[in-house]
């Protein structure tokens, strides 16, 4: 039985691949093995990532922090560092770096006494700043035992060291016994993650087989409380649902390799999970980013991971390689698993998790997410009726990330309603914002009431309370409505309000994006010249009723259309807006400068398209996109006919799409879509 995910052969494999297959990250584990040497590092989830910070010399201060955010102090005492040395030791075998390994970790433990903490509150509180938290605890142990193994064979390590690192382990894994965070959170999956570690690495010692059997334990309870029936970790998170599939497979991995295997319930809930995981993946292989989340992020990683230990080929197939899943399993697993994976195709079926809230609508032209659950607790956002949209390969609406957890003007705009494609009222966020891990009551709450996906279309209608609490309380309810065949996404915005309000409506473009907006007469036409000549919303077929009074709640012509097109890209967004009930029936469109952060620590500007009205009473609004593509051959869609009733909250559209002639009619409770051919 094995002590660890790979012996020292296997090991040896692995670094003999990573340089082969993952040569970048192969010289990057290198570069920062470098620098440790050196007592320089970079540390991940803080907001400098561009240069390396030196913490002291000859020996590391582990507590110096030259930023105000704790995220550094933290991070620096995981020691992660420590894997890139022993990655880089596997690779070159140079000594230095097991003389770095060695000497960072006795000065640690030098430098950080097991404390002796005044209250059990303080010890598990989650927040507990220094080295000792709870979390830290978990995580560093397993960088200690993974360099350990990376760099095993050195006859630097030898018995006298050992004897040290054990030592240290067993501080760190009564520590873990003694503090019990709460099961409700993500980070006692880390606690008992590390502590299980150590029980199956340091098996020998007499209080082992509890370490290892509290630790299974209180993984489950984990996996019972922070996974919910559809197989969504309760803080409702892309990053933190696939962290947490790591968090829980490795110890799933780590007990059928050591002969202590968990449960088939614990099996199957990482099954349920990868379902969300997989639903989440967009045609460009990134996953959408909800929540405290990053831009640029995989959860197909996770697949591979999960389908591996799982001894599930079909979800290793629809995986994809990485570097983490090739030290978890070795060269000769991994090669497998990149086999299986030129083999399969990813599903482009539409997905609901309608306890959740959240819905995917997918087939081989595109992908939208939608986003009707609840707020998920402080890595949430205020994104209520939120969406993403991919066209034929290009992002159209994004998410923007999370960017800092640091309290500030930027921890609130990653976490606010306007840096999401939603609406905002009177420039408030949906649930008010406390700081940066607590959010205001009331939080709001978002109820779905139609869902469909079929061959012809998919269809969502949803609504959310969070702007109730104003003195003059306001509902907000969004349908969206997206052809399969015909190219045309529809966003209706109905709003119902007690006395005079101001809306904000925005979309967050892709980086690369040039948007053009033209208003006034005409501006539908040209619009729909933008996509290919003949898309237009004509301003005397756009009333019904006896005239287009405002008082009468009925439709207004298109006042501002928007074009979007992207360098390098065939693909053109066209846009263009209608509404029913707004004050002078005013609604103006501007570009405006936002924000998206790929991953953690970093942002780059994105425009925003913004629209602003005044209301009172009933109103609504309706977005009209068609996304067209040179490339393809097919011709502009026509609309000849748009009809916004916010009186009766009803939508009218015609249409011509090659040789078919459509209509579309939306009321609160009804979806009618009919199409004949010429």
């Amino acid at each position: 039985m094995k002590d660890y995910y790979l012996n020292a052969s296997e090991l040896r494999s692995a670094a003999a691949y990573y340089v082969r297959h993952f040569p970048n990250e192969a010289q990057n584990s290198v570069r920062i093995a470098e620098h440790a040497v050196d007592n320089e590092f970079i540390i991940p989830y803080t907001g400098d990532l561009s240069r390396w910070i030196p913490l002291g010399k000859p020996v590391v201060d582990w507590l110096h922090n030259p930023t105000n955010d704790p995220e550094f102090t933290w991070g620096i005492n995981r020691h992660w560092h420590m894997l890139d040395l022993g990655k880089a030791y596997l690779m070159n075998g140079k000594p230095e770096y097991v003389t770095a390994f060695m000497q960072h970790f006795r000065s640690w433990r030098e430098q950080n006494p097991v404390p002796v903490i005044p209250s059990y509150e303080e010890a598990v509180f989650f927040q507990k700043l220094g080295p000792w938290r709870l979390l830290e605890t978990g995580l560093r142990v397993q960088s200690w035992i993974s360099a350990y193994k990376y760099m095993e064979d050195s006859p630097l390590l030898d018995g006298h060291f050992r004897s040290e690192l054990l030592e240290g382990l067993a501080e760190h894994a009564e520590y873990l016994t003694r503090y019990l965070g709460s099961t409700e959170i993500n980070h006692a999956i880390m606690h008992m993650q590390g502590l299980y570690m150590i029980a199956v690495f340091h098996h020998g010692h007499p209080r082992a087989p509890y370490w290892r059997q509290l630790a299974g334990e209180r993984l489950e309870l984990c996996l019972l409380h922070q996974v919910g029936p559809e197989g969504i970790q309760i803080e409702l998170t892309t990053h933190y649902h696939d962290a947490a599939i790591e968090m829980f497979g490795t110890p799933y991995l780590l007990g059928a390799l050591s002969g202590h295997p968990f449960s088939a319930w614990y099996g199957g809930q990482l099954r349920k999970m990868a379902a969300f995981t997989e639903a989440l993946v967009r045609p460009d292989h990134q996953s959408t980013g909800i929540g405290d989340s990053d831009w640029i992020s995989s959860g197909r990683q996770r697949l591979t991971l999960l389908g591996a230990i799982l001894k599930d080929d079909a979800l290793v197939g629809r995986g994809t390689g990485n570097a983490e899943c090739l030290w978890l399993l070795g060269a000769e697993a991994y090669e497998r698993c990149v086999q299986l994976q030129a083999e399969s195709a990813p599903s482009v079926s539409s997905v609901a998790f309608v306890q959740t809230g959240y819905y995917v609508m997918r087939d081989p032209q595109q992908y939208l997410f939608f986003d009707a659950a609840e707020m998920g607790g402080a890595h949430g956002h205020a994104d209520a009726l939120n969406l993403e949209w991919m066209w034929n390969g290009q992002l159209l609406f994004t998410d923007t990330g999370r960017y800092t957890y640091e309290e500030g003007e930027w921890r609130r705009y990653f976490k606010s309603t306007r840096a999401h494609n939603t609406i905002t009222i009177d420039g408030l966020d949906q649930t008010p914002y406390i700081s940066t891990q607590q959010w205001g009551e009331p939080v709001a709450k978002a109820s779905t009431f139609r869902w469909e996906s079929n061959s012809r279309y998919h269809f969502i209608d949803a609504a959310h309370d969070g702007y109730i609490r104003l003195p003059g309380p306001v509902m907000h309810r969004r349908w969206v409505l997206l052809g399969v065949e015909v190219p045309l996404l529809l966003i209706a915005d109905w709003l119902e309000a007690d006395g005079e309000h101001e809306l904000k409506q925005r979309f967050h473009l892709h980086p690369e994006a040039v948007l053009e907006l033209s208003s006034g007469a005409g501006a539908a036409g040209e619009a729909g010249e933008a996509v290919g000549g003949e898309a237009e919303v004509e301003a005397e077929t756009a009333f019904i009723g006896t005239g287009g009074d405002a008082a009468g709640g009925f439709a207004v012509a298109a006042r501002t259309a928007a074009t979007v097109v992207y360098p390098g890209s065939t693909v053109k967004l066209n846009m263009s807006w209608m509404t029913s009930g707004l004050k002078d029936e005013q609604f103006t469109v501007n570009k405006e400068q936002g924000w998206v952060s790929e991953v953690y620590g970093s942002k780059s500007e994105i425009p925003v398209i913004e629209g602003r009205a005044a209301w009172a009473g009933k109103a609504g609004i309706l977005t009209l996109c068609l996304p067209g593509d040179a490339a393809d051959g097919s011709g502009p869609l026509h609309v000849s006919t748009c009809v916004v009733d916010a009186e009766r909250r009803r939508v009218e559209l015609s249409y011509v799409y090659g040789d078919a002639i459509g209509t579309i009619v939306i009321g609160p409770d009804t979806l009618g879509w009919t199409e004949r051919r010429e």
